[in-house]
């Protein structure tokens, strides 16, 4: 039972440092830089600047991440868009306007989300290397 329970605590804090874009190893450096470039949203460091892990291992190794922002994207959208059409009774086609935008909008969030989430779970925490 305690074993558990620390899984699932390291496992949140996984998530939590995964939104917050942070070095899986060490959770101190940050994996995108600063400030955010919408002509190139997934610019990273190559390495972590505390503990040197590389954030581009290998060529394609973010390919994974693809499935993980279309599942979150479907995850939210989808029953966002049942709920419009079928409890507030908006028609299909404003549902669909309203999807949309909502998706442009959370399309750089996810995006970025979804490939920290990837090498988070990918490589493991070091505990040692921690500030």
């Amino acid at each position: 039972s305690r074993n558990c329970t620390v899984s699932i605590q390291m496992n949140i804090k996984s998530l939590v440092n995964a939104w917050k874009y942070m070095c899986p190893r060490c959770r101190s450096g940050p994996m995108f830089t600063k400030p955010f470039d919408i002509g190139n949203p997934l610019s990273m460091h190559s390495n972590c600047s505390h503990c040197n892990q590389s954030f581009e291992p290998e060529p394609g190794y973010y390919y994974g991440a693809m499935f993980i922002s279309y599942g979150l994207s479907v995850f939210i959208l989808l029953p966002l868009a049942l709920l419009l059409v079928f409890y507030f009774k908006v028609s299909v086609n404003a549902a669909m306007g309203i999807i949309i935008l909502l998706g442009i909008l959370t399309f750089f969030r996810l995006l970025r989300f979804s490939r920290a989430l990837w090498i988070h779970i990918m490589v493991k925490f070091n505990p040692k290397l921690k500030k």
